[in-house]
């Protein structure tokens, strides 16, 4: 242990030089100094020192501005403050200054020196450690940062990856990596699952590194061995970090490339990542476990016969069976969770593409035009929400996707019935239904619709019923309905305000008839949407 003393008096310098190196042959004092400066410059040179005694009262520069340079210089020696009696005050500042120790001249035995330097041992023992744990936290730092700079490059070479894991790995063991993105339900301290992490890398023997990507989401980088069976080795840590953090957690694993290609491994794990989110299963997805297609071959893909038939039915026209065919499609879904969400959110996207061209044949107004249209807005949304969460993790699931799919087609199908039955209908019963659509907010009468037509009240009231199959008072409710559920939908209006823009007399009719009709109140089916 090296020491050295600052004190202003000569014989006590020298004095208490003797009982320190009288305790043990390994405590050296390197030096002894009348003031601050002198053993400022003696530091400055470069000499290492383990354990200071100063005194608080020297001449050129006392103890407490020494000890303001110490910080300055960002040494961190353990420092003992050598006091008289009235000097209190002056040793409180130098504790806050970072000493270490306060021990009074009069007080100093070979017994409390003793003390001292067994606590100093202990002080510099644990700096030590921190030191390491520091510079190899910064190493593994340095590993994550390396690695996730190749995950954003085109392919690399596996010396590049020696170099993230170090000289002593061989191009060989190189070949060997896989790539893990795991994703954590809710945020939590970091400290904990670097540690958890570094244990697990230490305890499984395998050369490692980590970076962060967000708050929740790590990138993990390893060298595997042949005889670790990748989906169980994962799965274990998956089970420690739960454990420990009390967290779900959904990870996904890359396949071994075997050429450096790191971005397309990062790209694998992130899509056998996502898969598990999508699908609300926490645990482990492997890249090579997903598939798309029903042989091992390249074959008929998944639900492809599903979505043939539901494009026949609306050729055929037959509505009602395609939605029944889309709802079935879509509860078979929930259980495919081998499947690519990339794939799933295709199949979506084609079947709503399916209905749109349907739809398309018919001569839209600019309301209908914006409902149709909408279709495609919310897969596109769906799909930029994706990628703007591919960092994060925060992905759309399935059931949020079912969701929206299943309340589009009843969009899209009911106008689809609309349109067709429009074909069928006579000029003047198809004035009543323009004008009825135009105008649902105002009062509506048969005897004003038949004025409008030039035909009498009775002959209108026959002519409707029969090619509608509704008299025309059920009609004018039904669109009212209509509309009110879509403004119920899609706006933030308030009941009264729908029921007035619907053309309801007032909220309690609205409401009651909304009841009636869809068997709920106005306010649950919002809640429903």
């Amino acid at each position: 242990m090296k020491i050295i003393i600052l004190e202003d008096e000569g014989i006590t310098r020298q004095w208490l030089k003797k009982k320190l190196e009288e305790l043990s042959e390994d405590y050296h004092v390197e030096g002894v100094f009348s003031n601050g400066r002198k053993a400022l410059d003696y530091l400055a040179s470069g000499k290492d020192v383990d354990v200071i005694f100063t005194d608080i009262r020297m001449p050129v520069m006392d103890g407490l501005e020494f000890l303001e340079k110490l910080l300055e210089m960002g040494l961190e020696p353990y420092k003992v403050i050598l006091s008289a009696y009235d000097e209190f005050q002056y040793a409180r500042q130098a504790m806050r200054l970072g000493a270490q120790e306060f021990v009074l001249k009069p007080e100093i035995t070979k017994e409390a020196l003793k003390q001292i330097l067994g606590d100093a041992a202990k002080y510099l023992e644990q700096r030590k450690q921190e030191r390491e744990e520091k510079k190899g936290k910064e190493a593994e730092e340095e590993r994550g940062a390396a690695l996730a700079e190749l995950m954003k490059r085109e392919p690399g070479s596996i010396k590049d990856l020696a170099k993230v894991f170090g000289e002593k790995v061989t191009e060989q063991e190189a070949r060997q990596l896989v790539i893990v993105d795991i994703y954590l339900e809710k945020q939590t301290a970091r400290e904990a699952v670097e540690e958890l992490l570094l244990l697990f890398l230490e305890q499984e023997k395998m050369r490692g590194a980590f970076s962060w990507s967000g708050s929740r989401r790590i990138i993990l980088g390893y060298l595997h061995k042949a005889d670790m069976e990748r989906t169980r080795l994962i799965g274990r840590l998956g089970d420690i970090l739960q454990i420990h953090t009390g967290i779900r957690l959904y990870l996904g694993i890359s396949r071994i490339q075997g050429d450096g290609n790191v971005k397309e491994m990062y790209r694998q794990a992130v899509t056998a990542r996502e898969n598990r989110v999508f699908f609300g299963i926490p645990g482990v997805q492997q890249y090579d476990d997903m598939r798309i297609s029903m042989g091992q071959e390249a074959g008929e893909l998944y639900f492809n016969q599903d979505i043939k038939e539901i494009m026949g039915y609306l050729q055929q026209e037959n509505y009602d069976a395609a939605e029944q065919m889309v709802d079935a499609f879509l509860d078979n879904v929930k259980k495919a969770s081998y499947l690519h969400p990339a794939y799933v959110k295709a199949l979506c996207d084609e079947i709503l593409s399916a209905y749109r061209h349907n739809l398309w044949e018919y001569t839209l107004d600019d309301e209908e035009k914006e409902r149709a249209g909408g279709t495609g807005f919310f897969i596109n949304k769906l799909a930029l929400e994706a990628n703007q969460g591919l960092m994060e993790g925060e992905t759309p699931d399935l059931e949020q996707l079912i969701a929206m799919v299943k309340g589009e087609v009843e969009e899209l199908c009911g106008l689809l019935q609309k349109k067709r039955g429009a074909g069928q209908y006579s000029a003047p019963v198809k004035e009543v239904m323009r004008y009825v659509e135009e105008h649902l907010g105002e009062r509506i009468s048969l005897e004003q619709m038949a004025d409008a037509v030039f035909l009498s009240k009775p002959y209108l009231s026959t002519l409707f019923k029969k090619e509608t199959g509704k008299k025309f008072s059920s009609y004018l409710q039904e669109m009212r309905l209509e509309k009110s559920s879509v403004m119920l939908k899609n706006s933030r209006l308030t009941i009264g305000e729908i029921a007035e823009q619907a053309g309801f007399f007032d909220t309690a009719h609205f409401s009651k008839a909304f009841k009636e009709h869809y068997g709920c109140s106005p306010l649950e089916y919002r809640k429903s949407k």
